[in-house]
């Protein structure tokens, strides 16, 4: 069962006091912790998921209070899976996840700083690519994974791209293959700013 490390914001927003919340808990396993947070975008709530060992991260869209209070462990698994598939995921690599994230949700206050920091910077990737209306919450989420960062729990100071990371991971600790699809999306960027530079 996935651990979510919510913030007081989406503490709220979920009704859970403090009280409720899990006492700190040693997770067995990679990528069963998550941080997630709730924030405004175009006046609609939208939720972010970090997977503080990677940065992996992935949001979710036009919740209503309704949405997270009944539906918050399904928007996270389909919201985890559709991430996945965008990137290209094997079915091999999407069933590994899918079985280490599923059955229920828990949730436990935040305690990293770097990866919360980490969250913020995306979340401001999120609200400044805002303007651009061909951009989708998926093309921001890309831009996401691969935004140069810094703050893995590994203590590295190198700056890396979290899909990187994240392909890295699986293969040393699952033996899983998994290629991200960095040249595709840098060739995509490049080719709309020389694009919108000639309009």
């Amino acid at each position: 069962m996935p651990l979510i490390r919510v913030t007081q914001k989406l503490q709220k927003e979920i009704g859970i006091k403090p009280a409720d919340l899990e006492r700190v808990r040693e997770t067995s396993e990679l990528f069963t912790e998550w941080y997630a947070h709730v924030f405004l975008l175009n006046r609609r709530k939208q939720i972010i998921f970090v997977e503080p060992q990677t940065l992996f991260s992935f949001s979710i869209s036009n919740v209503s209070r309704k949405d997270i209070r009944e539906r918050l462990s399904t928007l996270f698994e389909r919201g985890l899976s559709k991430a996945l598939f965008v990137e290209g995921a094997s079915g091999e690599v999407m069933s590994k996840m899918m079985n280490i994230c599923r059955d229920g949700l828990s949730f436990s206050k935040t305690e990293n700083r770097k990866t919360l920091g980490v969250m913020n910077e995306f979340i401001k990737q999120h609200k400044f690519a805002f303007w651009d209306n061909d951009r989708s919450t998926d093309i921001q989420d890309w831009d996401n994974r691969y935004m140069p960062m810094g703050g893995f729990l590994d203590g590295s100071k190198d700056l890396e791209f979290p899909l990187e990371v994240f392909a890295k991971i699986l293969k040393e600790k699952f033996d899983l293959n998994f290629i991200p699809k960095k040249e595709e999306h840098f060739k995509q960027i490049f080719n709309k700013n020389i694009t919108e530079h000639q309009i």
